[in-house]
């Protein structure tokens, strides 16, 4: 049997040029797919990356945030945020520990509530300065404590920047420094036993009375030197405790009765000085024998009282052209001439004693 070889269909060459465009399309398409999808996993990959680095971010803000409150609140200088009109935003505990207000409290006032009232003008002037973009160096005042008394703060405020209303202040406490600074300045012009004026006090209190007195030569004043009598057999028979006593009383009498615009010094030892402006000699005999009155009044150390006498000597500035020694001489020789005058004792008798 012979065998017959099949024959091929014939081919449709259009069919196949449709099927190759197809092919082809889908081809693009899937071309077209694979590059959105490349594209997408790499927009989601920069979105991933976007994220850790915004997590990052965010964990470096909060990381930032608890460091400044850390130092906000652990600082031992006070810090605050205030506004320019006057209210507290934010202080630190430095503040509540410095004045004894809680938080609340010092945030529900006025900043200017709690300024001495001497201090207040000049603090709105400082406010104002503030305002003007003149930053605060160094800016001393007083803030009301809680317990009624007052603190010394010192301020070192920058200027508000441009459109803000925020006020960024360091204070410190500076109430032991003014102090020991007033303590100084105390001890420099005034003696240390009385509490008078001290001799170089004294001597400046004269030049300016002797500076009046050059544009006012119809003015006067008068001074007087006052010098114990028998003061050392107390200091010799009860120790210098006991004198000191006596130094003291006597400056607290004189210092009651002077008026008010007298100087009155302890020179040294026992001696003691007074200026009286506007005294004339009448007037100024009138304050010795005053001041002689109550220093004779017998004064109590322990259970024995002592009295002592006092001479003093008066010198006139209207009848003297020369400088403040001079003066205070012709005032010591004027009380040496009446110490020599009259004979010096000393009484002490034993004081009522309570037995009860």
């Amino acid at each position: 049997m012979t065998m017959v070889q099949a024959e091929r269909p014939p081919i449709d060459e259009t069919s196949l040029r449709e099927l190759v465009e197809t092919l082809r399309s889908r081809a693009e398409r899937l071309e077209s797919l694979d590059k959105l999808v490349s594209a997408l996993k790499q927009e989601a990959e920069h979105h991933y990356q976007l994220a850790d680095s915004l997590k990052h971010g965010l964990e470096l803000v909060q990381q930032i945030v608890e460091e400044r409150e850390a130092f906000f609140s652990l600082s031992l200088d006070m810090l605050c945020i205030a506004t320019t009109s006057g209210y507290f935003h934010k202080v630190n505990r430095a503040f509540e520990r410095t004045l004894g207000y809680t938080q609340e409290e010092l945030l529900s006032r006025s900043f200017l509530d709690f300024v001495h009232p001497e201090d207040l003008e000049k603090t709105r002037q400082e406010v104002d300065k503030l305002r003007m973009g003149i930053d605060t160096i160094s800016f001393d005042n007083r803030y009301q404590h809680k317990d009624g008394g007052y603190r010394w703060l010192n301020w070192t405020t920058p200027a508000p920047i441009p459109g803000s209303n925020f006020l960024y202040a360091v204070a410190r406490d500076v109430t032991e420094q003014r102090l020991r600074d007033e303590r100084t300045l105390y001890l420099a012009s005034h003696d240390d036993l009385t509490g008078l004026a001290n001799r170089w006090r004294f001597n400046e209190e004269l030049k300016a009375s002797f500076a009046r007195l050059k544009r006012h030569s119809n003015r006067q004043f008068a001074v007087l030197v006052l010098d114990l009598d028998q003061f050392k057999p107390i200091n010799d028979t009860y120790g210098h405790q006991a004198g000191d006593i006596v130094l003291r009383t006597i400056g607290e009498r004189l210092n009651a009765i002077k008026r008010e615009t007298d100087v009155l010094c302890r020179l040294g030892g026992d001696e003691f000085a007074l200026l009286a402006p506007d005294a004339n000699a009448g007037e100024a005999s009138m304050i010795a024998e005053r001041m002689r009155k109550e220093i004779i009044l017998p004064i109590s150390i322990g259970e024995v009282d002592v009295t002592v006498d006092v001479s003093i000597g008066i010198a006139m500035a209207k009848e003297h052209s020369g400088d403040t020694n001079d003066l205070l001489k012709l005032a010591d020789d004027a009380m040496y001439q009446t110490k020599r005058s009259k004979e010096n004792s000393v009484l002490c008798t034993q004081a009522d004693v309570n037995t009860d």
